[in-house]
């Protein structure tokens, strides 16, 4: 699942979000943060609304507008993710800042446990305010060869990262830097989204589009993901219930065939 936080004021930094599923129902969720950090250099980069640089848009530096600069989310996430959530150390590579939050869960249950939990850890949103075929749903089918077919909704997935979105804006944004351009509302963009099951992928991401509006007379612009809903579906071998089943048939057939020597004799 992935949202962006726009951290750092001038464009969205991307978090990818990678949820994936084993036979039995069990998986993980990985949400990666990558933001954009102009702390590690005070050299200008490259506009990302104009990456080939053949529409004029110049070079930008970022200016950050966290109290104690984008460690500080670091810290946050530490001291605010819930028990089940690991929070890895941060790391970077070129201007990119990454964040990396993730968590299992034992079986489809406590999937949904989980979920209700981040969710309702909102100070705006709470799990019984989405419809049922908003929830995030499991399917599964098949003796020999099981399918799962997983769904939620992209208001969901949205949710499920409110706490950290409302709490990272409320307690650590400077707020006077950023009055009168950018509101919480602004800083939330879907920009990743990836379900693995088995050997299949669906995978929903962000990407420059050269024709795409930016601002009133522009074009050229990154557009994220639209989707509303997602749906996913793999299959795996159960093979240990095809050898089971062979086993047992060996079994019934060795022993007709004995009852009907014994019979004989």
């Amino acid at each position: 699942l992935g949202l962006a936080l726009m951290l750092m004021g001038c464009w969205p930094a991307e978090v990818g979000v990678t949820t994936t599923f084993n036979a039995d129902g069990s998986g993980e969720r990985t949400i990666v943060i990558d933001i954009m950090d102009d702390t590690l250099s005070d050299e200008p980069i490259v506009n990302p609304d104009d990456p080939d640089q053949d529409e004029g848009k110049g070079a930008v530096i970022n200016n950050k507008h966290i109290t104690g600069g984008l460690p500080e989310i670091q810290t946050w996430l530490e001291d605010n993710a819930p028990d089940f959530i690991t929070v890895e150390d941060s790391y970077i590579e070129g201007y990119h800042r990454y964040f990396v939050m993730s968590y299992t869960w034992d079986d489809f249950d406590d999937f949904i446990e989980k979920y209700q939990t981040v969710v309702n850890l909102s100070p705006n949103l709470s799990w019984d305010d989405f419809d049922e075929d908003e929830l995030p749903k499991l399917e599964t089918s098949g003796l020999y060869n099981r399918e799962l077919k997983f769904s939620e909704s992209r208001a969901v997935v949205e949710a499920s990262l409110d706490w950290a979105v409302d709490g990272i804006w409320n307690d650590i944004y400077d707020e006077a830097d950023l009055a009168g351009y950018v509101t919480k509302a602004d800083i939330s963009v879907l920009a990743g989204y990836k379900v693995v099951i088995n050997d299949s992928e669906m995978e929903k991401e962000a990407a420059y589009d050269p024709n795409a509006q930016d601002g009133d007379d522009g074009t050229g612009a990154v557009v994220f993901v639209e989707d509303e809903t997602f749906e996913a579906s793999g299959e795996f071998t159960r093979t240990g219930m095809i050898v089971g089943t062979i086993v047992v048939g060996v079994l019934l057939v060795g022993g007709a065939v004995f009852a009907v020597l014994k019979f004989k004799k």
